[in-house]
Order: structure tokens, then sequence, then C-alpha cells
């Protein structure tokens, strides 16, 4: 073997190996998985992450052969989280203006129609336009977009405010008389007075806040490009499997 057909062979050997280098150093990228306590789309069943969007990024990892775990956390953090480190997803998370350059976007997954919602018992509570609500306590889950996009677009005073951790844990204060009108995705509203055992019709809408928005599965901007390009194409081949069909038959009817 002649010394130039020596050398071919040693630098073929060096491209293939660098390239299985680089795809094993995208394969082995850590992805963290972040959402919050939103049922149907996404909560926690006896120590289980489950749900509609859940199911739906589970579906979507497998299908890229990328594994982590769903992480259910307040939503304050996990959007802390996914704002600040490379290589996180979040979700279900509302694409706005606001958001728009802070992440990579991956979806929609589901609509969204927001309401704010008071007990239907409540006959007191006469609520016609926004600026009505600002005559009662209204409950807002912190950090949520519907919360932010809310005391954005209108002047509410503080004293009109009541913060919550969570969705469950802001319509629990409802139901005991802590506040008097939440604002409330229509699914995770239904969803959580079942769960307490309540009829779902005990609530009213008396406004509805935004109907033009979806949600998403996002990734924080400085996030490896391969990785995003993984998941954004597992997701539109779970998309044409039919499989985003099931998933609302299953948790949102």
């Amino acid at each position: 073997m002649s010394f130039y057909v020596s050398r071919l062979i040693c630098q073929r050997i060096i491209i293939v190996c660098a390239f299985a280098l680089a795809a094993c150093s995208a394969f082995a990228t850590e992805l963290t998985v972040v959402t919050e306590e939103l049922p149907p789309l996404n909560y926690e069943d006896h120590g289980v992450a489950t749900g509609y969007s859940t199911e739906l990024i589970e579906a979507v990892l497998r299908e890229a052969k990328i594994k982590s775990t769903v992480n259910i956390l307040p939503w304050a953090r996990a959007y802390q989280m996914a704002t600040t480190q490379p290589n996180t997803l979040i979700f279900s998370t509302t694409r706005n203006a606001d958001r728009e350059e802070l992440f990579e976007w991956i979806g929609p997954i589901s609509s969204r129609q927001i309401y704010l919602y008071k007990l239907k018992s409540r006959t007191d509570i006469e609520v016609k336009t926004v600026a009505d609500s600002f005559h009662y306590k209204i409950g807002l889950v912190r950090e949520m977009a519907s919360a932010k996009t809310f005391l954005k677009n209108n002047n509410v005073p503080d004293t009109a405010i009541d913060y919550a951790p969570t969705a469950e844990s802001n319509l629990k204060k409802l139901l005991v008389g802590r506040i008097d009108l939440i604002i409330s995705l229509d699914w995770s509203a239904a969803y959580q007075m079942k769960k307490e055992k309540r009829n779902p019709n005990e609530l009213e809408p008396m406004l509805v806040l935004d109907d033009k928005s979806s949600y998403y599965f996002a990734l924080n901007k400085q996030s490896d490009p391969v990785l995003v390009r993984k998941i954004r194409k597992a997701f539109e081949k779970v998309k044409q499997s039919g499989l985003m069909d099931r998933l609302r038959n299953k948790y949102m009817h």
C-alpha cells in the first residue's frame, strides 16, 4: 500500500470519526423539561406527570430518541428555568409578543380560551366590563401569561389582585370565598371543579378575555440547534400521526 493511499484512508477514518463524535455529542445533549399543574393539559396523578400536553411531548421525545423526564413545578420557577437555562423546554406555553424572542417555538399544540369566572351563586357580583371587575378581588396565578396579559392591558388596582401559585389553589380560594373572581383556561376550570367534586356549571363565565392565542412547546433560545431541529422534526411527524386528536378526545371531552 502506497503512502498516499494510506494517508487517504487515514483522512477518511478521521472524517468518519469526527461525524460520529458530533452525532454522539448532539444525541448526548441533555434536555430539561418543565411544566406546571394545569389540568387537563399537564398535571400530576399519583406522582406521575400526565395530561394532554404531557403525553404529547413524551411522544415527540420518543420519536426524536431523546430521553428526559417531565418535571412539574410552580409556574414561576419553571418559567425562570426556561428563560435562563439552555436546553430547557417548557409547556404548555402561550406564544405572545413579550415572549416571542425568548424561545424557539414548536406547535401550536392546542387552542386557548381564557375567561373571567365567578361562582354562579354569587348574585351580588355584576361584571359587564373589565373595569367592573376592579371592584372585586381577582385571583391570578403568578407569572401565568393570562395574568400578565390581563395586568398589562388593564390598569388594575393593586387592591383588586390576589395571587396564587397554581390554578388549583386559585380555584380553591374562589370556592371558599377568599376571592370573588378568577381568570382561567376553560378546560382547566372545568377539570379543577370536577377534581374538587363540584359541578363545573357552578362557575359562570363573565367575560371572554382571550380566545385568539394558542399553546406551544417552547425551548430556551440558547438551546443546541441540533436538539431544536430534532424536536421540531419529531413534532411534525407525531402531528401527522393523528395523536393530537386522540389525546384531545381522551382529556378534553
